[in-house]
């Protein structure tokens, strides 16, 4: 493995009948150079709640690579139906992430505490260990077998398997260094011009076409996974919406400024509570749906059309490389109100 690249891996699993095993996997990947993240390191992760869910998605889209274990249990049902741990495996096999599945081996007893004691337990179990055998897969019997099939098949899958990895900023090639700065360059320029077509516009002017636009409707795509019979699907979905309701999602949550990861959840919810009956109504076998989101083609569309519009900007003293956060323009701010009213006195 490169000695100039480090390899972020996440490490998911069920948790407290695995700790130990766990904690030798993360001693196991620092050793080979990798930087493990998972669940254990956000505040509040042990309480089993939802609440920690947007993190640990971040964590998975972070990730070069994903180290999967399953020894006994299905594991904690989320509200969505399905364990804390397929939800990691199929939002990370959702965007495609090399996945290796170290999968104990049935013939080896485990204490009762280890096990699905129930019979619906069981069949998840079941039905969810077939689906891990489709990837590549080691099997492990005692956390020492574990930890050597880690160490010997994890360098040959990374090389079978390219992602990009971390770099150390001062190691980067010059030209590359220079091409961020251009980068970045390009991007005041886009503030500059929406600065600059806000000032050609009279402030009246420019709500009241703000607000002629957030009357029209547009066709955008999202995502979600759906389950049969413990069986994941990721189908794809066209909708019309109103913009003025998606410009009412996106600023949901926002009071002065919000992150990017905020706002999409904030969208996810509203593509929940607005489809969730619709497919449920359309596919009597569906038993769960999870993970709803706004295709990237989407999200790009939304964000380009309201910065047009008018009605939010980039919030350039919180934001960074990294990190987008966004905020209300003046327009924006009263075009919520406006919508407020209305809603108010239809009610």
């Amino acid at each position: 493995m490169s000695t100039s690249k480090r390899f972020q891996v996440f490490v998911s699993s069920t948790y407290r009948d695995l700790v130990d095993e766990r904690q030798q996997v993360f001693l196991a990947l620092l050793g080979l150079g990798c930087i493990p993240v998972g669940p254990e390191f956000i505040p509040g992760f042990d309480n089993d709640s939802d609440d920690c869910w947007p993190k640990v998605r971040q964590q998975i889209d972070e990730s070069d690579y994903v180290v999967l274990l399953l020894s006994g249990r299905y594991g904690t049902l989320t509200q969505s139906g399905i364990s804390f741990l397929h939800r990691e495996y199929t939002y990370a096999n959702t965007l495609k992430k090399p996945i290796l599945c170290f999968i104990r081996d049935p013939r080896y007893p485990l204490a009762p505490n280890k096990k699905e004691r129930t019979a619906d337990g069981v069949a998840r179990f079941r039905v969810f260990r077939e689906s891990l055998q489709k990837h590549e897969h080691l099997s492990w019997d005692t956390t020492d077998s574990l930890i050597m099939s880690l160490r010997q098949y994890l360098p040959q899958f990374m090389d079978k398997h390219e992602a990009v990895g971390w770099v150390r900023a001062n190691a980067l090639p010059e030209q590359q260094g220079q091409q961020t700065a251009k980068m970045s360059f390009s991007e005041q320029l886009t503030e500059l011009q929406e600065v600059k077509n806000a000032l050609n516009y009279p402030d009246m002017l420019q709500q009241n076409r703000s607000v002629a636009l957030l009357k029209q409707s547009v066709e955008l795509t999202y995502i979600c996974n759906i389950y049969i019979q413990g069986n994941c699907k990721l189908i794809t979905e066209k909708a019309s919406l109103l913009w003025q309701d998606i410009f009412t999602a996106f600023v949901n949550h926002m009071q002065q400024s919000a992150s990017e990861d905020r706002i999409k959840q904030s969208l996810a919810h509203f593509l929940e509570e607005r489809f969730a009956n619709t497919i449920y109504e359309q596919n009597q076998e569906v038993h769960a749906i999870n993970d709803f989101q706004f295709t990237d083609t989407s999200l790009r569309m939304i964000r380009l059309h309201l910065r047009r519009m008018g009605l939010i900007r980039k919030d350039t003293l919180r934001s960074s490389r990294t990190r987008s956060v966004w905020q209300l323009t003046p327009i924006g701010r009263k075009a919520l109100q406006d919508l407020s009213v209305v809603e108010t006195m239809k009610s």
